[in-house]
């Protein structure tokens, strides 16, 4: 309320109604924030380092956080089932006091086993920086705080929820939650996988929320800037924090930035090893899923697999569904074709949802769409999905539209590298920069690609309408069926999910060439060097944003000819 009425959201005087539970919420979370030592000083040095300006606070850090932050009903003293203590007290320290019962997202010991020279399997060991609340909690807390004065019911990917209504910028912001999902996920990693010895890791993780830094932006989300993310208030403070991190190092830290690349702090575009939505030029930009929160998109009972496992599944009585805006010229050219389509008297069902709506009054969810959960709903009931130019090569659409079912439709340009097809624009990324995991998912299985000048011709429906309707359908769908486990978190940890891909990927770029492995069996002095070639890459910003380091090949340069 005190942030409400000093940024004029709230007048003088105006009647508000809050629940109790809520408002009990809400004065322990800004109490914790005043109070807890670690919003303000760092704690990433061990308690023996020399740096160290406090060795008793600094080893009891979780402790004390949590005793500062998670003490409004819930039971913060001790470890939950299938959690290490190291996880939990770590999980109380970066999202409390919205999570306070351990990371609800959980892993398998699966997804950290890694595969060295001579077929020897092992736990990745992952070290964890403590860093300060500032580059996380504080960021999440502040932007829960702006989601509910836009009446936000759900949180940003803490936990599983659907919305029953649009909270403004807030219900944009969730589809970047997947760094939450993802830091929940090494939270709960098994014992024998987080080390506190620098030494002994192969992977530096750093729990600092790149995209919530940029859509909080010092001010709950209301006023958020774009672009290099600008207007980020913790990442200016970050790499002195990072005592581990140097040039022979830092093709090993991970750091967590799930939004468009372009939109990125220039400093987390320029790290050799971060998790984006892409898209990626190269090497250790690594693509991820926007976070799909929703439980009827999970596996388990009362979702829609289970639905149609147990032949509950509704009919797809809608050919084409659209939700979207249609500012952008080829999304315009597609909407005007279903339209116009859609005038025929012997015409399909066709929806079409536009989005529309006055950024500076920051109303911008004027649609006839009702909510998030109807959006799935009617999805869950359609043939065709079309996946159009949007801002960025990324859209969470494709992943909606996977795991509800419907076949994604894009439209296949030429891409600027010859011989490669973009789902984006004329002389695009290619398709494999564009999706996460391309080595493990044969998207062209089940996407639908309409060639660019049969759009150009205005024969966008009539390309769909001319599919063979049960053969090629059915075989697609079955594609799309085995892969969509491969696009979402599940909360579980129950099955192979997009953690588990992740980590794959992730051993494939730490152990380029099995060097890594083999080194590891001599003293870590012997690991090999990492080198990188930083650059501009091509697009203006616009596909693979303003800067990335790609990893160089030593043996290949040195054979290569002067």
């Amino acid at each position: 309320l005190w942030w409400a009425l000093r940024s004029g959201r709230l007048a003088a005087g105006a009647a508000v109604t809050i629940p109790a539970d809520l408002l009990e919420k809400h004065c322990t979370l800004w109490c914790s924030l005043s109070s807890s030592p670690s919003s303000s000083s760092s704690s990433s040095s061990s308690p023996s380092s020399p740096s160290s300006s406090s060795s008793s606070s600094s080893s009891a850090f979780a402790a004390d956080v949590g005793a500062a932050t998670c003490g409004y009903g819930s039971n913060c003293s001790g470890g939950l089932a299938g959690l290490t203590r190291t996880g939990h007290l770590l999980s109380q320290r970066f999202f409390g006091p919205l999570l306070c019962d351990g990371p609800n997202f959980r892993s398998r010991l699966e997804d950290f086993l890694v595969e060295e020279r001579g077929g020897h399997r092992r736990p990745l060991k992952v070290f964890i920086y403590k860093l300060p609340r500032r580059f996380n909690a504080d960021l999440l807390n502040r932007l829960q705080l702006g989601g509910w004065l836009l009446n936000a019911e759900c949180d940003y990917g803490l936990t599983l929820c659907t919305e029953d209504h649009w909270s403004g910028l807030f219900s944009v912001y969730r589809q970047w939650a997947s760094e939450v999902v993802i830091l929940q996920k090494f939270l709960s990693a098994p014992s024998g996988v987080i080390t506190n010895n620098p030494n002994e890791a192969d992977l530096f993780v750093v729990p600092y929320l790149g995209k919530a830094d940029c859509a909080e932006s010092g001010n709950a989300g209301q006023d958020p800037c774009w672009g290099k993310c600008k207007c980020a208030t913790a990442i200016k403070h970050l790499f002195g924090e990072l005592r581990h991190y140097n040039w022979q190092t830092r093709g090993r830290h991970l750091f967590l930035a799930t939004g468009d690349t372009k939109d990125l702090p220039v400093e987390i575009q320029a790290q050799p090893l971060v998790l984006t939505l892409g898209a990626s030029y190269c090497g250790g930009n690594l693509l991820v899923p926007s976070s799909s929160l929703d439980p009827v998109l999970q596996p388990g009972p009362g979702t829609f697999e289970a639905r149609a496992k147990e032949g509950k599944a509704p009919s797809r009585h809608i050919f084409i569904y659209w939700f979207g805006s249609d500012d952008k010229k080829w999304r315009e050219r597609v909407i005007q074709q279903l339209l116009l389509y859609r005038q025929q008297p012997d015409a399909k069902v066709v929806v079409v949802h536009t989005l529309t709506g006055n950024y500076e009054d920051r109303d911008i969810w004027q649609t006839d769409a009702n909510s998030p959960r109807i959006i799935l709903e009617e999805m869950y009931r359609s043939t065709f999905c079309p996946v159009i130019q949007g801002d960025a090569p990324y859209q969470k659409r494709l992943f909606d539209a996977m795991l509800t079912g419907c076949l994604p439709v894009v439209i296949a340009f030429p891409s600027h590298v010859e011989g490669e097809v973009s789902w984006w624009l004329p002389g695009g990324p290619p398709v494999d920069r564009m999706v996460p995991y391309p080595n493990d998912i044969d998207y062209s299985e089940f996407v639908v690609q309409v060639p660019e000048e049969v759009v150009q011709a205005g024969r966008f429906v009539e390309f769909l309408l001319e599919l063979p309707e049960e053969e090629e359908l059915r075989r697609r769908r079955v594609a799309m069926d085995k892969a969509k486990a491969f696009v979402r978190f599940d909360a579980k940890g129950s099955e192979p999910d997009a953690f588990s891909m992740l980590m794959k990927s992730m051993w494939s770029f730490l152990d380029r060439g099995g060097a890594r492995s083999a080194a590891k069996s001599k003293a870590s002095t012997d690991l090999p060097q990492e080198v990188f070639d930083c650059g501009v890459p091509p697009g203006n910003g616009q596909m693979y944003g303003h800067f990335a380091c790609c990893p160089v090949d030593l043996r290949t340069r040195a054979a290569a000819p002067a």
